[in-house]
C-alpha cells in the first residue's frame, strides 16, 4: 500500500495536514482515572434526554439511558464511535469477506459525503476522473466543485464498458495526455442505469487502475437491494491487492436515510486523510445516529440483519416486475431497457427524436407522471433522450398506470 505514495496524490489544499490538537488527545479520556481539563465538552447533567427507546419491525427494541445515553450525545471521535467501530468491522466481513483494520474506517454523513472528501483530497482544477455515461449526478455535484474534466465510458448491459475505457486511456498515454487520477464506478445496481459491472469488467478495471496508476472510488449503496435470488459478486475492494480502492458504503437505501449514516473504507494512509477532513468540516458523524445503528447491529446480528434487508427487498423486486410488465405493454417498441437485478432505477432510452427534459418541462404537470431526464446524468451533456425511473416508492397499480401514461407522453413527443 505504500508504494502507492498517497501523500504525493493529495491535491494541494490537501497536503500537509495536521491533526486537530484538541481531537489527538480524544483517546486519553477513556484512561481509568484520568482527570480531564482538556475538552470543553458540556456536563451530561445539563443534557435534557433521560432515556430513549426504539421499537423495529423486526420486534427489536433498544433502550439508550444513563451512560450509554449520555456517550450517545456527547462529542465522538472524528473517525468512528467505539461502540460502533466494531460491529462495522463485523458486518462488513459478513457481507464482503474482508476483515477491516480499525483504522481504515471512517464513519460518513451518508456516502454523499464521502464522494466530496474524495473530491477534496485528490482532485485538482485540470485533473480528470473516469466515469460512466450515465452517472450518477451527486458524484458529479462533488467533482465538479473541483473539476469540470471527465473521461466519460458508456454503460452496457454489464456495466461501464471498460474494453472502450482501456482503449481511452491508451489513446491518452500515446498523445502524451495526463492520465485521469481516479474511476469512479457504481458497480451495483448502478443510479441510474440500472446495470451491474460484471465480474469479468471487475477483474478488468482493477486492471487498468494498475497498469495506469489509478485510484478506485467503489460507490456501492444498492449491493444489498437485491431483486434477483443471486448473491452479490465480490466487490473490487475485496479483490484489491494495492489499496487503491476506496470504498464507500451507506446504511440509506438498507436501514434508514434520515439517520445520514455510512463510512468509508481503504488503505489506513488513504482514511487517515478522510479523518483529517472531518476534524476541520463537522468533527464527526452524529453520535446518537452511530449508538442507534450499533445497538440495531448487535440486536439484529450482521446475518439477522441482512436477511431482513432480503425479506425486505420482495417489495422492489415486485415493483420492478410490474414496472417491466408495464413498460413491454406500454412502450414503444423502440424503447430500450435493462431488467436490473438490483438496485430502485430502470433507465429508458428513447427514440433519438425525443428530447427527455423537454418532455418533462411540456407535459409532466398535465399528465401527472415524472421522470428524471437523462442528460441530469450525463457528464458530457449527453442522454438527452433517456429518462430514469424509480420504481421503491410507488405501488403496483400506480406504475402500471403511470407506464401507460409515460407511453402517451412519448407518443406525443
Amino acid at each position: 500500500m505504500s508504494d502507492l505514495q498517497i501523500e504525493s496524490r493529495l491535491a494541494k489544499r490537501a497536503q500537509g495536514r495536521q491533526p486537530s490538537p484538541i481531537r489527538a488527545i480524544f483517546p486519553l479520556l477513556s484512561i481509568p482515572g484520568m482527570i480531564s481539563f482538556g475538552g470543553g465538552y458540556p456536563n451530561p447533567r445539563t443534557f435534557p434526554f433521560a432515556k430513549m427507546s426504539l421499537a423495529f419491525h423486526g420486534g427489536e427494541q433498544i433502550e439508550l439511558m444513563d451512560n450509554a445515553l449520555n456517550r450517545a450525545l456527547q462529542y465522538g471521535p472524528s473517525g468512528s464511535d467505539p461502540v460502533l467501530l466494531p460491529q462495522l468491522i463485523l458486518w462488513h466481513q459478513s457481507k464482503d469477506d474482508i476483515t477491516l483494520a480499525r483504522d481504515s474506517i471512517v464513519i460518513l454523513n451518508g456516502s454523499q459525503e464521502g464522494l466530496f472528501i474524495a473530491a477534496f483530497l485528490f482532485l485538482e482544477a485540470g485533473d480528470s476522473v473516469v466515469v460512466s455515461e450515465p452517472t450518477y449526478p451527486g458524484a458529479l455535484s462533488a467533482f465538479t466543485a473541483f473539476t469540470d474534466k471527465f473521461v466519460s465510458i458508456p454503460l452496457d448491459e454489464h456495466g461501464m464498458n471498460t474494453a472502450l475505457l482501456e482503449a481511452e486511456l491508451r489513446k491518452l498515454r500515446e498523445n502524451g495526455q495526463a492520465l485521469p487520477k481516479m474511476i469512479y464506478t457504481i458497480p451495483s445496481g448502478h443510479n441510474p442505469g440500472g446495470v451491474a459491472l460484471s465480474p469479468e469488467r471487475r477483474v478488468h478495471l482493477l486492471e487498468l487502475a494498475r497498469e495506469y496508476d489509478m485510484l478506485v472510488l467503489e460507490d456501492d449503496p444498492y449491493q444489498l437491494v437485491r431483486l434477483d435470488d443471486e448473491p452479490p459478486p465480490k466487490t473490487l475492494q475485496s479483490m484489491d491487492e494495492e489499496g487503491r480502492v476506496i470504498r464507500l458504503d451507506s446504511f440509506s437505501k438498507i436501514f434508514a436515510p434520515g439517520l445520514r449514516v455510512g463510512y468509508a473504507s481503504g488503505s489506513p494512509e488513504i482514511i487517515k486523510h478522510f479523518v483529517l477532513f472531518k476534524q476541520c468540516s463537522n468533527l464527526h458523524t452524529s453520535s446518537l445516529t452511530q449508538n442507534v445503528l450499533a445497538a440495531y447491529l448487535d440486536e439484529a446480528t450482521p446475518e439477522g440483519f441482512q436477511a431482513q434487508i432480503m425479506e425486505k427487498c420482495r417489495l422492489y423486486r415486485a415493483n420492478r416486475d410490474a414496472m417491466v410488465a408495464a413498460a413491454r405493454e406500454y412502450l414503444p417498441a423502440e424503447v430500450r431497457f435493462n431488467i436490473p437485478g438490483e438496485g430502485l432505477f430502470i433507465w429508458f432510452e428513447l427514440p433519438e427524436t425525443c428530447d427527455a427534459a423537454a418532455m418533462v418541462e411540456k407535459y409532466s404537470r398535465d399528465m401527472k407522471v415524472l421522470m428524471v431526464p437523462g442528460s441530469a446524468f450525463s457528464a458530457q451533456g449527453g442522454c438527452r433522450s433517456c429518462m430514469r425511473a424509480s420504481f421503491s416508492m410507488v405501488g403496483e397499480e400506480e406504475i402500471q398506470e403511470g407506464m401507460k401514461r409515460f407511453g402517451e407522453m412519448i407518443s406525443r413527443a
